[in-house]
């Protein structure tokens, strides 16, 4: 098979060098200059590695297919669609199925609250605060994870608007609090009820992006504002538990939780995904993914590419 030599771009080679750099000193270590550009190339050759084994994986292929399973596969991918997955893949017919659904969703809205339509059971559910119970986690799982992986590709301006939301909602759950607003619902939640709530979605979407983040740059998955941010909302956490047990704080809703309570609420759906799983899949398995993954590249041999 023909060798395949790639260009590598000025701006891509200070991005090459700048990952090559941070690997280093998170191993300590302080190569002479003379090896930088060798470390640079090796790092191209991994990055395009994976890459291609994960469109690879992506398009049903194994590692470095022969030409006639990659002839297959396109046969395959050629074949028109049938059935639900043609209808699937319309986008026509997705976007009319959008249509239909919140046009249905307003009806059934319309009806439950104003038409007293028993069987939606939404009049027994008419505080903001069943809503969020209903739609939190479905909305944090599909916006959380994409957020913080491709944080970097989401353009200034957007990120403005995401802030300027956030801080309505915070002046909104204040004045639910204050005022009151009564269907909100907020009024009777204590601070127990909001981690009872968050926990969940936190949990899964972090585990989501840690995931799609990989093993090597969990490191660096928060930047040094965002770890600062963390730190202040733990301390600001720990200040609550102290005051709730301790000073009898009534709004934490602390008062009358015992440590089974804590641990129902964080350890399985938060500190175990999270934290202990993969440590204790590591130790189980002998760390076997990395010992796979390494062997895996081994087999593979050098790539035809060659960055220069």
């Amino acid at each position: 098979m023909t060798a395949l030599t790639i260009t590598i771009e000025p701006d891509e080679f200070s991005g090459l060098f700048a990952l090559v750099q941070i690997d280093n000193a998170e191993d300590d270590q302080a190569p002479a200059d003379a090896d930088l550009d060798a470390e640079v190339v090796s790092r191209a050759k991994t990055l395009m590695r994976s890459a291609l084994a994960g469109e690879l994986q992506q398009a049903g292929l194994p590692w470095a297919p022969d030409p006639a399973a990659g002839h297959e596969r396109a046969a395959e991918v050629a074949e028109p669609a049938h059935g639900v997955y043609a209808l699937a893949e319309n986008e026509k017919v997705r976007k009319d199925a959008g249509y239909v659904l919140a046009v249905a969703g307003l009806v059934a809205l319309f009806g439950g609250y104003v038409g007293g339509w028993q069987w939606t059971g939404f009049q027994a559910n008419g505080q903001l605060w069943d809503w969020l119970n209903l739609l939190l986690l479905p909305v944090v799982l599909g916006t959380i994870p994409l957020w913080i992986q491709d944080r970097e590709f989401i353009g200034k301006k957007r990120q403005v608007i995401y802030g300027i939301v956030i801080a309505a909602w915070a002046g909104f759950m204040i004045a639910g609090y204050l005022v009151p607003i009564g269907w909100t619902g907020f009024r009777d939640q204590k601070l127990w009820n909001w981690i009872d709530l968050l926990v969940l979605p936190a949990a899964l979407a972090i585990t989501a992006a840690l995931t799609g983040r990989g093993i090597r740059s969990r490191g660096r998955l928060l930047r040094p504002c965002e770890r600062a941010i963390v730190a202040a909302l733990v301390a600001g956490w720990i200040v609550t538990v102290i005051g709730g047990y301790a000073l009898r704080w009534t709004w934490t809703g602390y008062p009358g939780n015992t440590l089974w309570d804590w641990l129902s609420m964080l350890l399985v759906p938060l500190v175990f995904p999270t934290i202990l799983l993969p440590a204790l899949l590591k130790w189980t398995s002998g760390n076997a993914a990395q010992r796979a993954s390494q062997a895996h590249q081994a087999a593979a041999g050098p790539p035809a590419a060659a960055a220069g």
